[in-house]
């Protein structure tokens, strides 16, 4: 809720500023440039040593530090342009939003909502929510070392080797008549694109006209993965039946599995190691802990002390982006980054 009231207060107050930033001879730029020349104040002043009051409301200081604070939080991508490098009606629409902020929080404090048990209550979490985010981000630092995440490249350039990855489309549809009808259609030469936008229930990857991208075997669930391996370049199958419709499958390329090289890969290798780090330490703290859990009639149960999820069927298991959009789009992205 604090965010959605901050975003609503800083958009409705600084970002209807952009416009007039992009109709000068910044037309041109995109997100994340430097700000243009043609918007820089005349009176453009370098970023100042020591921190300063920006403005007084009431009896206290909005410093400068907490406007560029706030002007960097518009960006969560971390490319915030320099605060200082837009003209003064800009940067006195940012500074409305920050001082609406704090007219509407002495409003709040004034009607005694500071002293709410909810709010409190509410107050106690976020703290120990930002204390533990900052504690494990720390914590994540020290658990992955330049050899494991070496090791794990090395894993990985093992596990491809020998390994496809095809890429395909697929047309999504509830009924195996409705499939049998499609496929006959494409393979007399209907426009697979075409009837994918039109017909595919599938509505993530039907937009693209069934495309998604390049994936290997364990990406998909197995009967899909099946089908579409056993497909050559250009190869239309018959309708296979998933747990999520009936499918039919079009395959574009295929190609050896392409292995990104250690420094693409790199960023992505710490990630994926912090957060298996992190479960085992995690899972440290669990075991060595006096856990006690107890049924309604305080009777003791079983506590697992394992954050591993519990076992699933095959087809559950599997990333299902044959037929969900989103993990499909998410999927097809990752691969896409790896291979950067």
């Amino acid at each position: 809720m604090n965010k959605s009231i901050r975003a609503l207060l800083l958009a409705a107050t600084a970002l209807i500023a952009f416009p007039a930033y992009a109709a000068g001879d910044a037309a041109d730029a995109t997100p994340g440039d430097p700000a243009p020349k043609a918007a820089v104040s005349a009176d453009k002043s370098a970023t100042p040593a020591k921190d300063y009051t920006v403005l007084k409301v009431g009896g206290s200081d909005i410093k400068n530090s907490e406007v560029i604070d706030t002007w960097k939080g518009l960006f969560p991508n971390g490319q915030a342009p320099d605060f200082n490098s837009f003209d003064e009606n800009i940067r006195q629409n940012v500074l409305r939003g920050i001082v609406s902020e704090r007219l509407i929080y002495n409003e709040a404090v004034k009607a005694g909502y500071d002293k709410d048990a909810e709010v409190k209550k509410r107050l106690e979490q976020l703290q120990k929510q930002v204390v533990m985010q900052a504690f494990m981000e720390n914590k994540a630092k020290d658990l992955v070392t330049d050899d494991q995440l070496r090791a794990a490249y090395a894993e990985k350039v093992a596990a491809a080797k020998g390994q496809e990855e095809v890429r395909a489309r697929h047309i999504l549809v509830a009924s195996e008549d409705e499939a049998k009808k499609i496929a006959a259609d494409v393979k007399k030469g209907g426009d697979f694109e075409k009837i994918a936008k039109d017909k595919s229930t599938d509505k993530g990857s039907g937009a693209n006209g069934g495309e998604l991208g390049w994936f290997t075997k364990d990406r998909m669930v197995p009967e899909f993965a099946d089908a579409a391996f056993k497909l050559k370049k250009g190869d239309i199958s018959a309708p296979v039946k998933t747990e999520f419709g009936w499918h039919i499958i079009k395959v574009e390329d295929r190609r050896p599995v392409q292995v990104a090289s250690f420094d693409d890969m790199k960023e992505s290798l710490k990630g994926e190691l912090a957060n298996k780090s992190v479960q085992t330490y995690v899972e440290g703290l669990l075991k060595k802990s006096d856990i006690k859990y107890y049924d309604a009639n305080g009777k003791e149960k079983p506590f697992s002390t394992s954050l591993a999820p519990a076992a699933k069927g095959d087809a559950a298991a599997k990333p299902d982006a044959s037929a969900t959009p989103e993990k499909a789009d998410k999927a097809d992205k990752a691969t896409k980054a790896d291979k950067k």
